[in-house]
């Protein structure tokens, strides 16, 4: 862009020194300024290029990571699951182990009284 500024300031200089002299330009003159616009010209192009080339690169990469970020939405979801399905089935074991062990201690202290669980 600052080259496009450049060139723009170079053809005003010429318009206005043309226009200061006497003579009338030449075409030599506007060859030259063609060419400063035809530079321009190329240099927008370039840069347009240059920043399509850009986009496309980051459109692809930008795909990978949105795919890759799904696949591991998913895996965690499916890891969240499992996880919570295990943590339901683990607190239903601590209750019914819990039933059962308070259970076998009562009917144990039912059919010998005399007899004690602590080994102290």
């Amino acid at each position: 862009m600052n080259e496009l500024k450049m060139i723009a300031a170079v053809i005003i200089a010429m318009t206005a020194l043309i226009g200061c002299s006497s003579k009338s330009p030449t075409t030599g003159d506007f060859m030259r300024m063609h060419a400063a616009d035809e530079k321009a010209t190329g240099v927008d192009q370039k840069q347009l290029a240059k920043n399509w080339d850009h986009g496309s690169e980051l459109k692809k990469s930008g795909e990978k990571l949105v795919k890759h970020g799904e696949e591991l939405v998913k895996s965690g979801d499916k890891d969240m699951m499992t996880g919570k399905n295990e943590i339901e089935q683990g607190n239903k074991d601590i209750i019914e182990g819990t039933k059962l062990a308070q259970e076998s201690e009562r009917m144990f202290h039912e059919k010998y009284p005399e007899l004690k669980l602590d080994l102290k």
